[in-house]
């Protein structure tokens, strides 16, 4: 199964979920399944927020996408780290940075201070979207920009500073996508793929 069959594998479970078809989880807990080890099909990096768990959210149970979480779905040395296993221990062949309307981290980044480790967090994220932020406009739309390229602006990240995950999508055995979730339709849409193939915006 090549990264498209993966991507579309997802998506498919996303759609049965939108349309209240979903079948998570899609059979009975199975331990010594899971002491075999895991062979997810794919990666995804998302934001923590609550109401955006991408196991529910592709209708996909335990040990079938690793996932790795943290505010605003940056690219930090952490979780490159983490994705850095999910290629090259578990061979992932999909790696996907998901975002989603309403980002608590990106809404933070356009209105305030923050101190702390929540404060480089913040800053992170304002780095990634401050050519939106000079922008005029409703803030809804300069919002909704913001997050789009959040999630662009990580995907790029995990090329630039990783070497092992630039390589991987040198040699086609990693594709990155960026996409976004949306909590009107509860759809997750695809923005961009970077893979050896070149950059596709779908």
């Amino acid at each position: 199964m090549d990264h498209k069959a993966r991507l579309k594998k997802l998506l498919e479970g996303n759609w049965r979920v939108a349309s209240v078809n979903g079948t998570n989880p899609p059979a009975p807990w199975d331990p010594e399944t899971m002491l075999a080890g895991q062979e997810p099909f794919a990666a995804v990096l998302g934001c923590s927020d609550s109401r955006v768990p991408p196991e529910q959210l592709f209708d996909q149970g335990p040990g079938k996408i690793f996932v790795v979480r943290v505010a605003g779905n940056i690219a930090g040395k952490s979780e490159i780290g983490s994705l850095e296993y999910a290629v090259s221990h578990l061979h992932v062949p999909l790696l996907m940075v998901l975002g989603h309307d309403d980002c608590g981290a990106v809404k933070a980044a356009m209105q305030s201070e923050a101190t702390g480790a929540a404060g480089d967090l913040i800053e992170h994220v304002r780095l990634a979207v401050a050519h939106v932020l000079v922008k005029e406009g409703a803030f809804h739309h300069i919002l909704d920009e913001a997050i789009r390229d959040n999630v662009l602006t990580t995907l790029r990240d995990l090329e630039v500073r990783s070497d092992l995950i630039r390589g991987a999508v040198e040699k086609g055995d990693l594709a990155l996508v960026g996409a976004m979730f949306s909590f009107d339709s509860g759809l997750i849409s695809v923005l961009e793929v970077r893979s050896r193939g070149g950059l596709a915006s779908l």
